[in-house]
């Protein structure tokens, strides 16, 4: 190992050296280092705990990136780390670039670790938004639905299987990285900064005083609307052929991962957001969805011994019971259908 003056490391600055991570996610093949580091410094316990929580909270996988990608990416963090962050008015902004990227979660141990990821990611697809210094990191489990307030007192409900990055303290910048599924009420005061929310698929939302939901679970990214609204800019930040179009209450943005392509389309808020009030509403509601509602909130893998079992369609409401086998029998009963397990899958077949 090399000597580091690790006495003058910050936690973000330990959260992303590879033998703190490799000691925080594998201690039983890890060094005494970190061990018998920490005994004679006990002046960072501070530091260390908070960054042992950004490193265990973000949950990374390790994936390859090619060189030119590596440059990339480290051409733009050089060129951009401590630049100042550029605010424009209320917007969602989407972008066709790197679309081979599909969260930054998953690409860690390659090149950079920890919170690095997020800055890194975020620098690289938008290169004027530099990412905060200070961040936590929340995360809720399959079947979990976790409330809370950030430091600006914006209300946030994070669902099942989700992700989130916030800045540590009330800085002044209103920023968070989401990774799954959440509904945020935002609290506006006079003279505050536009709050931001970014996702790891190419789309950012900043808004004034609003009450939207955001899902970047699956195929999609959603947004829906229920207060105030919304200006759209969709395309590169340098094109001259950017498309701009408005987000009023009841209106939802489904924007595709793979292509870049959009709609806009006027839907019942009530339906996408029911799940905040433990609610699932269904309309027109067929079996299909209930597999990738089971596969994102729940992480249970359902194989349908007849597709046509899934065109099977339902409307209705039904209690959101936080407990995947309890899930799975009251969706056996309203579809008609026999559930059993076989080891880490679900089989569906018909009465």
């Amino acid at each position: 190992m090399a000597i580091k003056d690790y006495a003058s490391y910050t936690a973000q600055e330990l959260a992303l050296d590879e033998s703190f991570q490799q000691w925080v996610l594998r201690p039983e093949g890890g060094s005494r280092f970190w061990e018998q580091w920490r005994m004679v410094h006990p002046e960072k316990q501070a530091d260390i705990q908070l960054a042992i929580t950004l490193v265990r909270g973000i949950g990374f996988k390790s994936y390859t990136l090619d060189t030119a990608q590596q440059d990339r990416l480290w051409e733009t963090l050089w060129e951009h780390i401590g630049e100042e962050e550029q605010h424009s008015s209320i917007k969602i902004t989407a972008t066709t670039k790197y679309t081979g990227y599909k969260s930054a979660w998953k690409y860690a141990a390659a090149l950079l670790f920890g919170v690095a990821v997020s800055a890194g990611w975020m620098l690289l697809h938008n290169p004027q938004r530099a990412a905060p210094m200070q961040t936590l990191a929340l995360r809720t489990a399959y079947g979990e639905k976790k409330d809370f307030y950030l430091p600006d007192s914006t209300m946030v409900t994070m669902n099942a299987n989700t992700r989130l990055l916030y800045t540590a303290t009330d800085t002044g910048r209103r920023e968070v990285w989401l990774d799954g599924e959440a509904y945020f009420k935002v609290k506006h005061a006079q003279g505050q900064r536009p709050f931001s929310v970014h996702t790891y698929d190419n789309v950012s939302v900043a808004v004034l005083g609003t009450a939207f939901n955001i899902n970047s679970m699956g195929k999609q990214v959603q947004v829906v609307l229920e207060e105030g609204n919304v200006r759209l800019d969709l395309g590169e930040a340098s094109s001259n052929n950017n498309h701009e179009l408005y987000l009023r209450p009841g209106e939802m943005l489904t924007y595709n991962k793979a292509d870049g392509q959009y709609a806009k389309a006027t839907v019942l808020t009530a339906t996408y957001i029911a799940w905040k009030k433990g609610r699932l509403e269904m309309d027109n509601y067929n079996l299909a969805d209930a597999a990738v509602f089971m596969e994102q909130v729940f992480g249970q893998h359902l194989v349908v011994s007849d597709k046509n079992l899934l065109l099977r369609k339902i409307s209705g409401s039904m209690p959101i019971v936080y407990n995947a086998d309890t899930m799975l029998m009251q969706l056996g009963k309203i579809f008609k259908v026999k559930v059993g397990r076989s080891g880490d899958d679900v089989w569906i077949n018909g009465k």
